[in-house]
């Protein structure tokens, strides 16, 4: 498989025992890196847990280690929820959350900040600018009630971020992408009435309303080249292009959960879309009602690795 792995740097705000130094975690990095990154298909990502969780030291360590090792990912947390933020901010002595990356010179491509919440207007202007992505992460914001993410604005063709969609478990509590497509939808849907005029007129923007409606072809794309795009390999992955790395999962319509089972049959011929308002209502129904057993197949790297 493909992966991008790395090992976490916190040293403060922490389980004792789950705590390293700075300076051991740089060392160990430079092990993991020397032996991981670009060794078969593996990729190695610079990992501050996050800001409030790095002392001024760990975080200059992230810095020295992406100045050493430019082409290496960047992945951390990305205003989550107001205490961390504020905390963040007082601790680090930054105006705002992504300012903490922006002083230890981790904002660039290949930099994807996790959940992203409460991310401003003017931060993410300075995300599209830098060519930084973040990742939602539906399932775990609705669990922890941290908020709402705006899909809308992420979206806004001025400022477009990249952005991937994540199952970030630990507060998530699922795995399957279908089921972060579910809730990012539902997400989406709350955020579009929030603006939509109905809640309070003075907030009131129908185009970013109306970004926030997550469709199928936009949904399946992000999950797919789309989020090869924010982490920069849509040259390798993402799409069935010649050339690319065929890693991939088979989806059966007609396998899923009984509802879902009854919901497609009603939607497409028994041989499956005839036309494109097909296809998109089947992969409406997938996202919304599928999970885990909708994979018929998965292969890696053209190889088929699992058959139900």
């Amino acid at each position: 498989m493909l992966v991008i792995g790395g090992l976490t740097g916190i040293d403060q705000f922490a389980p004792k025992g789950s705590i390293d130094t700075a300076d051991n975690f740089y060392k160990d990095n430079i092990k993991l890196i020397e032996k991981w990154h670009r060794k078969g298909r593996n990729l190695y990502a610079i990992t501050p847990r996050f800001p409030l969780g790095c002392t001024h030291k760990m975080m200059a360590r992230c810095r020295d280690l992406k100045k050493e090792y430019p082409d290496l990912w960047v992945n951390s947390h990305l205003n989550e929820n107001p205490h961390e933020i504020r905390a963040t901010n007082a601790y680090h002595e930054t105006s705002d959350y992504l300012g903490a990356f922006e002083k230890y010179d981790l904002l660039g491509p290949k930099f994807t900040g996790g959940h992203s919440v409460w991310t401003s207007d003017d931060e993410y202007k300075r995300l599209s600018k830098a060519g930084g992505a973040v990742s939602f992460c539906p399932l775990s914001n609705l669990f922890l009630g941290s908020g709402l993410f705006r899909l809308g604005k992420v979206t806004d063709p001025e400022h477009r971020v990249r952005f991937t969609i994540g199952s970030d478990i630990g507060a998530g509590d699922k795995f399957s992408l279908l089921n972060v497509l579910d809730e990012a939808y539902k997400v989406g849907m709350c955020n579009n009435t929030l603006l939509d005029g109905s809640v309070n007129p003075r907030l009131f923007d129908a185009a970013e309303a109306e970004r926030n409606k997550l469709s199928p072809y936009r949904a399946f794309f992000t999950a797919t080249l789309g989020g090869a795009q924010a982490l920069y390999l849509d040259d390798r992955i993402g799409n069935f292009n010649p050339g690319k790395e065929a890693d991939f999962v088979v989806l059966d319509w007609k396998n899923g959960q009984k509802a879902a089972r009854w919901q497609t049959s009603q939607l497409a011929d028994k041989d499956g879309p005839q036309n494109i308002e097909q296809a998109a209502n089947l992969l409406f129904s997938m996202m919304i009602l599928g999970d885990d057993r909708d994979v018929d197949q998965t292969w890696i790297m053209g190889k088929l690795a699992y058959k139900k």
